[in-house]
């Protein structure tokens, strides 16, 4: 079985209407059209599209187990917020799952075909910016790399779990851009160190390049979030530290 990110996925056109409303609403919030924050009701998206609210209950219900909705008692849903904590689990789990990834992906070899593919989309000298009009294009060739080395590792498991991931960072990574478009340094080389590793077989140095790209990712990501005005303008506030116990003066 292969998996792949929901932005490189066919189009199911006979899938039943909860799979087109929850695939729908989840591209919607991954492509930030419903914004972290923004509540809504079933009732809404029901009439907006024409459906009745029971496809859209139960796409709901699944986009909660997913953790990019949550229900308001009587008031419907909002938008899953974006924290700089849970950003960082996300980044920190990527990092694990897709090292680990890439040493499987070495030592069981690829196909000449996706090595192929490996070496056509690590390059991504583009125009000096990740943003512009091109940036849905850019994402779906990143995840199809993405996808390739999750596919090679030979564990189903461990592929899911890396391609679910990256449906949550896509989301991620279209806000960061758009708070920081620049193209980071050294992404080339960095892409091309774990291709390298793949090609020539080496577990290793292929778990230890991606490390470092997947590492060098959540600089930026952070560092790029971190300059949102949400972020800048929040008051630090002192913190409060319990009093010293003086251990010379605690009876014994």
């Amino acid at each position: 079985m292969k998996f792949e990110p929901a932005l490189i996925q066919s189009a199911h056109d006979g899938s039943n209407l909860m799979e087109q409303a929850y695939q729908r609403l989840k591209r919607e919030i991954i492509e930030l059209a419903r914004k972290p924050g923004e509540q809504f009701t079933e009732q809404q998206v029901a009439a907006a599209w024409g459906l009745s609210k029971t496809p859209v209950r139960e796409a709901l219900a699944r986009l909660h187990r997913d953790g990019l909705v949550v229900p308001i008692r009587r008031a419907g849903y909002v938008v899953s917020s974006i924290t700089l904590s849970d950003v960082a689990d996300l980044c920190d789990m990527r990092t694990i799952l897709q090292s680990e990834a890439a040493a499987l992906t070495a030592a069981k070899g690829l196909s000449e075909e996706d090595r192929t593919r490996l070496v056509e989309l690590c390059v991504d000298d583009g125009y000096g910016q990740l943003g512009g009009p091109h940036l849905d294009e850019r994402l779906r060739a990143n995840y199809e790399f993405e996808a390739i080395i999750a596919n090679g590792c030979g564990n189903d498991r461990l592929a899911a779990s890396i391609i679910d991931v990256f449906d949550e960072i896509e989301r991620i990574g279209r806000l960061a851009v758009m708070l920081e478009p620049e193209m980071p340094p050294f992404r080339t080389e960095e892409r091309r160190a774990v291709v390298d590793a793949i090609i020539n077989r080496d577990p290793e140095a292929a778990r230890v390049a991606m490390k470092v790209r997947t590492q060098s990712a959540r600089r930026e990501i952070l560092q790029a979030l971190t300059t949102s005005p949400e972020v800048t303008s929040v008051e630090i506030r002192v913190p409060v530290i319990p009093a010293a116990v003086d251990n010379a003066r605690v009876p014994r």
